[in-house]
């Protein structure tokens, strides 16, 4: 006995050193291992951002309506990730010298890529109007010049060869048919210097302009292409990822060498812990037993003798590196009601037995039931190569579905649909947000978890949003501010554009960008839009004032909503004409007809059409023109910086050219400086708008309190 007390404290030394030395080896691999895999996944999204963004641009080149907002995306995404890279690498400098400085190469290579990218948009932009609009000339010119004549057919010859060279030298990129181009020019110059002043003669000279504005800028336009394309940077950034992994494989192997001088110390002490363990063997025999008979019942599922949910709570914990895979069985509940429960479980229980023979090929793996009709198959994810894990899924897939069930003399096949994940903390939850990603997804039979797919934090702030914004709409907290639009000739505001504002609870009020997007998800925007379209035209009554509402072409295809505008005009038939409905062109029009018999609708009480965002990336010049619209309003980003980018003047200038030959009154958005006001007006724009002429406020703000307008109620 008196030798029980030592021996107690040497088990319980060598119990807490060995634990204490596990733990610690545990924690720094884990700790690597996570941030390997973070630094990796990061290395590879960039390398593939990066070849995404260049074949987004050229494709941009090719095609003629494009999204640009695709591109400034991407290229935001790609330096978002470099300085979050570049942050991480350089917290530990000294163990990843090398991958810090390809990194930094690869950061400046980039910010070259980014400026480079402005420029060619800028180009492209100008370079596709002038494409657009020859063809256009063309085809007028046969109504205008007289096909007899020998002087107007060559005029016809020589734009269809212009037109035909400028589509070669655009899609084939290719700058040799500049030269001729040139030539062209020269001599579509002398045939209109020798017309008289006339329609031929505009025609001509609008001609001329456009070809001078793509043979003076296409060559810079293709360098600029080619540098984008350049393949340095995805050198580099291969560099970068193979840097980081063989600095990464020393540091992992010096943390190995590590544990596993603690490993030895604690297997050293295992020894005495042993020996007592030996001593009370025979006492726990029996205790044993017992206890894992109780476990089994509880943790085996009875129809597949696999174990159960409850099991896999349990195993997942003894896990270093836990990886889940679920396997479903695709509308499982129609085999059941089609063919009965009883053909149901047998198909459960040889589905089982197929995934079984899956085990062995997986080091450490064990199956269960989870419940219903899903399987997981649970192993350690450092027992096989993450490279390999689709492989390893397709393999599960084909599998279970190679060949049909022959269950009591009947045929049945089934089809799965596979989620895995490696998230530690939320393993089981993480690979059910995979499946479900994989069951939403028309292409894919399995998913691996990435945090995109995880949407419990986005369906929190949605759900927030919609119901503010209900709660909003229900109390009458939904108004507009309005924002005056000016004659740029007399310098006069002529209208005003009604901005949608929403008050929260503790009313503080909203800009649009905090409610909008949750309005479009919830089909709440119409209902946005009738509540602004009802307060203006209390404005209108009060003050004789006109006024823009902006209307989206989701907002027109609701039946619902529309019946409410028109009931809200024919109620206002006697000013409703004093209304101009701003259709947002950054919001692609999926079905012009619909439009079309909307603006047709409107028409009839008086109120005018605008186009909206002219410029952001979906403008189909064609079918814009089938709409007859009234205004065209520019969009900022072509109108910002027109003071001092040239080449954006140059596409204002184009575009307002255009306009004025469609006869269509103009708009200049974001006039936020005196200088880009007399830019602005310098080339023509109609109307302006902009902080510089006047914020969006409150309606006391323009309007005086005679015209009935409370201080309490408009407070706002």
């Amino acid at each position: 006995m008196r030798w029980v007390l030592p021996k107690i404290i040497a088990a319980l030394t060598a119990g807490v050193v060995g634990i204490g030395a596990i733990l610690f080896q545990q924690y720094m691999l884990k700790k690597n291992f996570k941030e390997y895999g973070f630094v990796n996944a990061k290395f590879q999204k960039i390398h593939a951002d990066l070849i995404y963004l260049q074949h987004t641009i050229l494709e941009s080149s090719y095609f003629l309506y494009f999204n640009n907002d695709v591109i400034y995306k991407k290229s935001d995404e790609i330096q978002k990730e470099l300085d979050s890279l570049a942050t991480l690498v350089s917290e530990k400098r000294s163990a990843f010298p090398l991958t810090l400085a390809y990194l930094q190469k690869m950061e400046k290579l980039f910010n070259d890529i980014q400026k480079k990218i402005d420029t060619f948009l800028t180009l492209n932009a100008s370079l596709k109007n002038s494409s657009i609009y020859l063809p256009i000339v063309f085809k007028k010119a046969y109504s205008i010049f007289d096909v007899s004549k020998k002087s107007d057919r060559d005029a016809i010859l020589l734009l269809s060869n212009i037109n035909a060279d400028m589509f070669l030298t655009k899609n084939a990129l290719d700058e040799s048919f500049i030269e001729q181009l040139s030539r062209y020019k020269k001599s579509l110059g002398k045939i209109e210097s020798k017309l008289p002043v006339g329609r031929k003669r505009v025609l001509l000279a609008t001609a001329l302009r456009h070809l001078e504005i793509f043979v003076r800028y296409f060559p810079l336009f293709h360098r600029t292409l080619e540098d984008i394309l350049d393949t340095s940077i995805i050198k580099a950034s291969e560099k970068s990822y193979e840097s980081y992994n063989k600095e990464s494989a020393r540091q992992m192997k010096a943390i190995d060498t590590i544990g596993n001088v603690f490993l030895l110390a604690y297997l050293v002490l295992v020894g005495i812990v042993i020996y007592f363990i030996l001593q009370l063997q025979r006492e726990n025999i029996l205790l044993k037993r017992l206890r894992n008979k109780l476990e089994n019942s509880l943790t085996t599922d009875p129809l597949t003798d696999l174990p159960n949910r409850i099991a896999f709570k349990n195993d997942k914990n003894r896990y270093r590196h836990p990886t889940l895979v679920l396997v479903n069985i695709d509308r499982f509940k129609h085999i059941n009601d089609f063919y009965g429960t009883d053909m149901g479980d047998m198909v459960l229980k040889n589905c089982a037995k197929r995934l079984e023979t899956l085990l062995p090929e997986i080091k450490n793996a064990r199956l269960y039931r989870l419940g219903g009709d899903d399987f997981g198959i649970l192993f350690e994810s450092g027992d096989i190569d993450m490279a390999d894990m689709s492989n390893l899924l397709e393999n599960i897939v084909k599998r279970c579905t190679e060949k049909p069930f022959e269950l009591n003399d009947m045929t049945i096949d089934i089809s799965v649909t596979i989620g895995a994940s490696t998230q530690e903390d939320r393993l089981f939850e993480t690979a059910d947000m995979a499946l479900k990603f994989a069951k939403n997804s028309s292409r894919h039979l399995f998913a691996i978890y990435e945090e995109s797919m995880d949407q419990k934090e986005t369906i929190e702030k949605n759900i927030k949003a919609i119901s503010r914004l209900k709660n909003a709409l229900a109390n009458d907290r939904v108004f507009p501010y309005f924002q005056p639009i000016v004659d740029l000739g007399s310098m006069k505001t002529v209208k005003y554009e009604a901005l949608a504002r929403m008050e929260d609870e503790n009313g503080a009020i909203l800009p649009p960008y905090q409610f909008l997007e949750a309005a479009k998800q919830a089909k709440l925007s119409g209902s946005i839009t009738t509540a602004i379209l009802e307060r203006t035209l209390e404005m209108v009554h009060r003050s004789g004032a006109s006024f823009s509402v902006n209307i989206s072409s989701s907002d027109i295809a609701n039946i619902h909503d529309k019946e409410q505008i028109y009931e809200l005009l024919e109620k206002n038939s006697d000013i409703a004409g004093n209304i101009t409905f701003e259709i947002l062109e950054s919001e692609e029009i999926e079905d012009y007809e619909v439009v079309s018999e909307f603006l047709k609708e409107v028409r009839r009480y008086g109120c005018k059409i605008a186009i909206d965002d002219f410029g952001s990336g979906y403008s189909n010049f064609e079918k814009l023109l089938q709409l007859e619209i009234d205004y065209l309003k520019i969009d900022g980003s072509l109108i910002k910086n027109i003071d001092h980018d040239a080449h954006a003047k140059l596409v204002a200038k184009t575009v307002a050219a255009f306009a004025k030959e469609a006869k269509i009154e103009t708009v200049a958005e974001f006039i936020h400086s005196k200088s880009v006001l007399e830019e602005v007006a310098s080339i023509g724009m109609n109307f302006g708008q902009g902080y510089h002429l006047g914020k969006p406020m409150p309606a006391i703000h323009y309007f005086k309190n005679d015209m009935g307008i409370s201080n309490t109620k408009d407070r706002r």
